[in-house]
C-alpha cells in the first residue's frame, strides 16, 4: 500500500473520516514513536468528540498506514508496545 489515498477502502470512506485521516498523517509527517502516541491521543479525543467511528476493516486500513509510516526499528517498538498492552487487557 504506498500511496493509501489511491486505497479502495480510503476512497470508500466518508469524507469526514478522510479529512482526519490526512489531517492526522500531515500531523505525524517526521515524527518518531515517543511523538506520535500524544498526536494519536489527542487525535482519538477529537473523534470522540464529533462522534466520528471507524469500522473494524478501516481500524486495520489505519493500523497499516500507520505501520508504513515507520522506520523499521519503529515498527519493532509498535509491535511490542502492542503485545505489551494485549496482556495488560
Amino acid at each position: 500500500m504506498t500511496n493509501w489515498k489511491n486505497n479502495r477502502e480510503y476512497r470508500n470512506m466518508d469524507k469526514r473520516k478522510q479529512k482526519m485521516i490526512e489531517t492526522l498523517f500531515g500531523t505525524l509527517k517526521g515524527k518518531d514513536l515517543n511523538q506520535a502516541l500524544p498526536i494519536i491521543t489527542n487525535w482519538k479525543m477529537q473523534l470522540t468528540q464529533q462522534n466520528i467511528t471507524f469500522t473494524p476493516e478501516e481500524n486495520e486500513l489505519l493500523t497499516q498506514m500507520f505501520l508504513q509510516e515507520l522506520s523499521p526499528a519503529q515498527r519493532k517498538q509498535y509491535e511490542m508496545l502492542k503485545t505489551f498492552m494485549k496482556k495488560q487487557s
